[in-house]
């Protein structure tokens, strides 16, 4: 009886000294969380003009500072100002003191007066530091990109390549396959499961959706992520033909390709690389489009399109067969021009994808850069550039590191189509805005006549 009223005083004890642990726990969490709102800063900091995007003629480049003292006592610190260029080179540099009391703001207009801004990106970093605050935000800003001197590593035989490969497609009989899926359909669309055959006789499938409205509607030729399946996509206004290419999503009948092998898979050969029959899948798809006559699609109005690889894949497509094309977009294009993505990334403090998981490949196979770099210039887009003649709009985020805006605007400088756009965004790292798909919008409308 004695023992159990002990066990019985030892499990209250217990309790209590939980129920005050835990009430510490909450005290102090409270605490921190009053330390945080007390002695926030906020920070509004913008380019001059809202892309970021300046001229060299401009008479003032650089940044509006606004900071909002949410704190209860007075801040004083400093802002630690550094411009760098695109290979991590210090070309400009200032300090600037801050003393801001309770609920006041301080603004600064700092302009970057540096002879040095050539065409080109520049990274900037503002340490902020105060008595109660510590913050690097970093942005990015170009002068006169469209100037930059254009570099490519396009192979002397690079067409006589590409032209035996389109001519080993043609060797193999397409077969085309159209199956209706009502099972997802809907009231506005008819889906279809297309299959047909590619290069090294694969199997390939895609998804058309085809408005049920009367007549013919233009086609939106969609391409794909990087290992990412596709799915129907419906529109009221046009038809989509939305692509898996080998190895992924409805068309990996032989094996699935992950994520971390489909950039190296075939590598060391660019008879046997994964791109070139890649490629060509996605040519046959466009070869498809063509053949239909009774599906309510208009061959003569499409607009071949994609994101990230996708973006890539559409501008290979429009380079070897750009005469049947009305359109190009490219939404934030990566793997393109890798040689300099790897000069980017590597002045990165944290080396982002792809750069990374190629290091590591090279690492672990023994492979050299320029053993890869040897049979990637066949694949890279750089080197389709300037057989693109149709209308292209590009999308592009300046503070993106897996689809940098170098890469980008090297591409685009060498495009040589009578009307071409690249839209800018200044903020961001991994999606376009708004104002982006807003803009894409009356771009597919314009191009493709498609009414309001």
């Amino acid at each position: 009886m004695q023992h159990q009223r002990l066990h019985k005083g030892l499990l209250y004890l217990r309790y209590i000294v939980i129920a005050i642990l835990s009430l510490i726990l909450i005290l102090a969490v409270t605490a921190v969380f009053a330390q945080d709102k007390s002695s926030s800063l906020e920070t509004k900091i913008k380019p001059y003009k809202d892309n970021g995007m300046f001229r060299k003629d401009d008479k003032r480049i650089g940044y509006f500072i606004k900071l909002k003292n949410r704190n209860t006592s007075t801040q004083k610190g400093s802002i630690l100002i550094e411009v760098k260029n695109t290979y991590s080179q210090l070309i400009y540099k200032t300090a600037v003191g801050i003393e801001i009391e309770p609920g006041s703001a301080f603004y600064k207009e700092v302009d970057f007066e540096n002879p040095y801004f050539r065409p080109g990106f520049y990274y900037v970093t503002m340490a902020i530091k105060t008595n109660s605050w510590n913050d690097t935000p970093y942005y990015v800003f170009a002068v006169e990109p469209e100037r930059m001197q254009p570099s490519t590593y396009r192979p002397n035989d690079f067409k006589n390549f590409w032209n035996q490969s389109k001519t080993e497609l043609l060797s193999i009989d397409p077969n085309y396959q159209v199956i209706r899926r009502s099972d997802v359909g809907t009231d506005d669309n008819e889906v279809y499961m297309v299959e047909f055959m590619s290069i090294s006789n694969t199997k390939i499938r895609g998804w058309l959706t085809v408005p049920k409205g009367r007549g013919k509607f233009p086609v939106i030729y969609n391409l794909p992520a990087y290992v990412t399946s596709a799915e129907p996509i419906m529109r009221r206004d046009a038809a989509v033909f939305s692509l898996d290419i080998r190895g992924v999503g409805n068309s990996a009948d032989l094996a699935k390709i992950t994520a971390e092998k489909y950039l190296i898979a075939g590598i060391h050969d660019r008879n046997s690389y994964i791109y070139k029959d890649a490629y060509m899948d996605c040519l046959r798809g466009l070869d498809f489009l063509f053949s239909q006559h009774d599906l309510k699609i208009d061959p003569t109005k499409i607009i071949v399109k994609g994101e990230g690889q996708g973006a890539c894949l559409a501008a290979v497509v429009v380079a070897l067969d750009g005469r049947r094309v009305k359109g190009l977009i490219m939404d934030r294009p990566t793997l393109l021009d890798v040689r300099t993505l790897f000069a980017v990334d590597e002045a990165q403090s944290q080396v982002p994808w792809p750069v990374n998981a190629l290091k590591e490949y090279f690492s672990k196979s023994k492979t050299s850069e320029n053993t890869f770099f040897r049979t990637w210039d066949y694949f890279d887009p750089l080197s389709f550039a300037s057989d693109i003649k149709c209308p292209v709009l590009l999308g592009t985020l300046l503070k993106s590191t897996t689809s940098p805006p170098q890469c980008a605007y090297n591409f685009y400088n060498q495009v040589l189509s009578a009307k071409r756009e690249v839209y800018v965004c200044a903020e961001g790292e991994n999606n376009m805005d708004k104002g982006y798909y807003v803009f894409e919008g009356n771009w597919t409308r314009e191009v493709l006549r498609i009414p309001n």
